[in-house]
């Protein structure tokens, strides 16, 4: 509460601090992981190292609202039914439409010797275990911590003088979007998780919660694990070489992949629409609904830019170290 009776409404610059220390936390655990004699042990260690990693997003998107005593304006407080039903819907209609992408761009890094990194182990009841908790469970809550709640909040902020509220919307939603393809650091899926990142972040300005946004990250991952089954994956690996067999093949499939991505991004608009009239704030300092305030300047909306802008660099960095090293490999 503040001086004033009201409860205060994060800034620009808690998402700013969130992403940059969820950023330097990726790279320490990434960096301590990868020093570990883990030998035969390497399995256990990898999901060690990812749970403490979800852990740090959590922290990371947490610390900053409590440290400055406000709360962001996305929480998983006041789901509907519809909502989250939705939510799903979300997930189906994003895999339909940029799955075709993802796969010419993976083909496209086939095609020029990148090395794709291993998948997730199906084999053994630990790998199972464990990647169903991480993946399924703690990733969504985690992530959506971070980037629905902590980061998009603040980057209405950031993007609070837009001149029009359309071009306020794309700004968020796209930067949103890429924040978190890129904190990924994984090339194969930057193009499926840059549309779906942006998709989540318009389904929770609409609904005003990220409970939908969580439960279409809890089936997308769900969905890629099943995907992951050994057996699956090597289908679906047998039918991306066909594909690749001759260019008619590959235009065809391009021209295929673009239209459903087209057309997946009117049909998601339209159905996330449905969900709720949620908006972006439409200025710096307004009271909203429930005794809000918001209580952000410029020289918040400044650290949030520059801390965003740093923890994006260092991400496109490690990205493209991650190609080279598949390159390479």
């Amino acid at each position: 509460m503040t001086g004033n009776g009201l409860i205060r409404r994060g800034s620009a610059v808690e998402g700013g601090f969130a992403y940059a220390g969820a950023v330097v936390a990726f790279l320490l655990v990434s960096l301590v992981a990868s020093l570990i004699p883990a030998g035969e042990h390497a399995d256990l260690v990898s999901y060690i190292a990812t749970a403490v990693l979800q852990v740090c997003f959590f922290l990371a998107a947490f610390i900053p609202y409590k440290a400055m005593r406000s709360r962001p304006k996305y929480t998983y407080a006041r789901p509907t039914v519809k909502s989250c039903l939705g939510g799903g819907a979300v997930t189906l209609v994003c895999l339909v439409a940029f799955y075709g992408l993802t796969s010419l761009f993976s083909l496209l890094l086939w095609a020029v010797g990148y090395e794709f990194a291993g998948s997730t182990d199906l084999t053994s009841p630990l790998g199972i275990v464990f990647s169903v908790l991480i993946t399924i469970v703690l990733a969504p809550v985690c992530e959506e911590k971070l980037f629905r709640s902590g980061y998009l909040s603040s980057l209405e902020v950031l993007f609070g003088r837009a001149k029009s509220e359309r071009r306020q919307t794309l700004s968020v939603i796209c930067m949103c979007g890429l924040a978190f393809a890129l904190i990924h650091a994984r090339p194969e899926q930057t193009v499926y998780q840059f549309f779906f990142g942006a998709a989540l972040a318009y389904l929770t300005i609409r609904t005003k919660s990220v409970f939908p946004a969580m439960i279409a990250h809890a089936l997308n991952n769900a969905i890629g694990l099943v995907l992951s089954v050994p057996a699956v994956s090597a289908g679906m690996d047998a039918a991306l070489t066909a594909v690749a067999g001759g260019w008619y093949f590959v235009l065809l499939f391009a021209v295929v992949s673009v239209g459903l991505a087209a057309g997946g991004v009117f049909a998601l608009r339209r159905l996330i629409n449905a969900l709720g009239d949620g908006r972006p704030e439409q200025s710096f300092r307004t009271e909203g609904e429930h005794g809000f305030k918001n209580y952000a300047d410029d020289g918040g909306s400044l650290a949030c830019g520059v801390f965003s802008a740093l923890a994006l660099v260092a991400c496109a960095a490690l990205w493209i170290f991650n190609l080279v090293a598949g390159l390479v490999a």
